[in-house]
């Protein structure tokens, strides 16, 4: 029993040691958020951001004297905690990179000054290599990601610095993985749980959703995911067309009666499809024989290829086809001197590319080594 006693106390002398240790090593007794004023910022999707000079007053931040150098922007990005403890997650809030244009340098700043941050959507993609596609994840409890503002004068703030660049090119990349979802969290079947569903089928029986990917290209196949749900007595089904031509019949199982059984079954599908269009509308109709039954629409998931083709003000950008141990050029078309490219992929921080434009083609060089994010815009 003695020795069991001590085996005990220095078993918990450990414990404590080593939780004295981590937190003093790893722990955090203040957030950042403890000192100084800061003023909150939400954005809803993946983009560049401008705060001008009226929007920076709007936030109520004192601009007399206001040193560009004392700029701090904070956030920790889109997506959800991770579930498990053991996985890496922020202490606190991180300091992100930003660029600010100063109209006449001299370091204040001033009406015609403005600050450009990438900020992003609470839905993340993941790209799914057994299947080599992405897999979008809605976030369940927000539909805004958070930044906080704040000029702190002790430091001077995190800017967005040149990627260094890399020469002789092995591969050259002209086009990218795009992707899009429609997912609408209306309704809880059973007012219990995480998962939601969009729209009801029952007496409206057909639906469309239109989606749209600007210079698609024609010979790579479209991926299309539908993720239904059905109460129904009898096996029901689900018929997709894509531009009217049908795509796939998702089955669903019937319910049972029985007390404590599923209120609802789900199913989904995945089907390649060839476009001859950049727009696609995807016609849903379900159909019953239990004329009592009630269905939804769970998500529309699509995986295409675009062309590297500048459309519109920015476009994001990445290509998960050409893993390896090389330096590629990647061809940007349609573009214009003002266009700027930033590799977002670590987005608190974020790197402007080296680039070269020659006629209304801009290009720039970077590893494939790992799969890496990009978004090109109009600096303007």
């Amino acid at each position: 029993m003695i020795y069991t006693f001590v085996t005990m106390k220095k078993q918990l002398f450990l414990t404590l040691l080593y939780v004295f240790i981590t937190v003093n090593l790893f722990g955090q007794y203040n957030s950042v958020l403890s000192e100084g004023k800061w003023f909150k910022i939400s954005t809803n999707k993946l983009g560049i951001y401008k705060l001008d000079y009226s929007s920076i007053l709007s936030l109520g931040v004192a601009v007399n004297n206001l040193q560009i150098s004392s700029i701090k922007l904070y956030g920790n990005g889109g997506g959800m905690l991770p579930k498990l403890n053991s996985d890496f997650r922020h202490n606190d809030l991180v300091e992100n990179a930003i660029n600010i244009y100063d109209s006449n340098n001299n370091g204040v700043f001033e009406n015609g000054d403005y600050i450009l941050f990438y900020g992003q959507s609470p839905h993340t993609w993941k790209y799914d290599a057994q299947t080599s596609l992405f897999k979008h994840d809605t976030h369940l409890f927000s539909d805004e990601v958070n930044y906080f503002l704040t000029t702190d004068n002790q430091s001077n703030g995190k800017r967005i610095g040149q990627k260094q660049a890399l020469q002789n090119p092995t591969k050259t990349i002209t086009s990218f993985n795009a992707f899009s979802f429609h997912e609408l969290e209306l309704e809880n079947l059973i007012l219990s749980g995480k998962e939601w569903f969009g729209e009801r089928f029952d007496t409206q029986n057909s639906q469309s959703f239109d989606f749209s990917f600007p210079n698609l290209v024609m010979t790579f196949p479209v991926s299309i995911k539908t993720a239904v749900a059905a109460r129904s007595l009898n096996p029901s089904v689900f018929s997709v067309a894509v531009n009217s031509d049908p795509l796939q019949s998702i089955s669903v199982q019937n319910i049972v009666s029985t007390y404590a059984t599923e209120y609802a079954k789900t199913s989904s599908k995945t089907s390649e499809y060839i476009a001859s269009s950049s727009n696609l509308t995807v016609d849903i109709e379900y159909s019953s024989i239990d004329n009592g039954a009630i269905s939804w629409l769970n998500y529309i998931e699509i995986n295409a290829r675009r062309k590297l083709k500048m459309s519109g003000n920015s476009l994001l950008f990445r290509d998960a086809t050409s893993f390896g141990d090389e330096i590629a050029s990647f061809e940007l078309s349609n573009a214009n001197i003002g266009i700027m490219v930033w590799d977002v992929t670590n987005p608190t921080s974020v790197v402007e590319m080296s680039t070269l434009i020659d006629a209304s083609e801009l290009s720039f060089n970077d590893s494939i080594n790992e799969s890496h994010e990009y978004i090109a815009f109009n600096s303007s």
